[in-house]
């Protein structure tokens, strides 16, 4: 299984409702472009709110985590409002530091490998 854990800079009370659709909606972006569709059956959310933050953690069953990594790392993090972004692909872990700078330690998802999209 994928895990993803992602990060939105919504902090406020009246706005962090909205982080779960965003990451929903780069959820259904990825899936329109590997040509799939995600169902209770190959994706399911972990956690929400993760200590009362913005951050989600997610499960993805029948994907190519290089692809996936991939994508996160050519997408306009503004559009999803990311702050961070983590993908585990079995014993790895590739984050992403969507914002101009953010420290992966303050997020529950311990990295072991640092990318830097667009590099």
């Amino acid at each position: 299984m994928v895990e993803v854990t992602l990060a939105s800079e919504y902090y406020s009370s009246s706005t962090m409702k909205y982080a779960l659709e965003d990451f929903h909606d780069l959820f259904d972006e990825f899936a329109q472009q590997q040509g799939i569709r995600f169902h209770r059956g190959n994706f399911r959310e972990i956690a929400i709110f993760i200590n009362g933050l913005p951050v989600a953690k997610y499960g993805m069953r029948g994907v190519d985590c290089e692809q996936f990594r991939q994508f996160l790392s050519g997408i306009k993090a503004q559009k999803y409002h990311l702050q961070y972004a983590a993908v585990k692909c079995g014993p790895m872990t590739f984050s992403f530091c969507m914002a101009f700078s953010c420290t992966p330690d303050d997020y529950p998802l311990r990295p072991t490998t640092t990318a830097i999209p667009g590099k």
